[in-house]
């Protein structure tokens, strides 16, 4: 289950509906998920919830999937 402090920050920073956030949700299906909208959901999911993704890792997380994988990988639970 995706941790719920993601689905939010996800939500608001690419400014769609919390209720339509789902691990499937990625740079392919979401219009507002551009380049720039990836460096600030990285940044607010980083701040979030107190991690750092390696740099390495960043341009992988394109989806909150993946992001929920990495976090898990770091140690966060929801």
């Amino acid at each position: 289950m995706p941790d719920p402090r993601l689905l939010r920050t996800v939500s608001v920073v690419l400014k769609i509906d919390a209720e339509s956030v789902r691990l499937t949700t990625s740079q392919e299906n979401t219009p507002t998920w551009d380049s720039m909208a990836h460096l600030l959901l990285i940044l607010h999911i980083e701040e979030a919830l107190g991690v750092r993704f390696h740099s390495d890792e960043i341009p992988h997380l394109t989806s909150v999937g993946s992001i929920q994988e990495a976090l898990e990988r770091l140690g966060v639970r929801g």
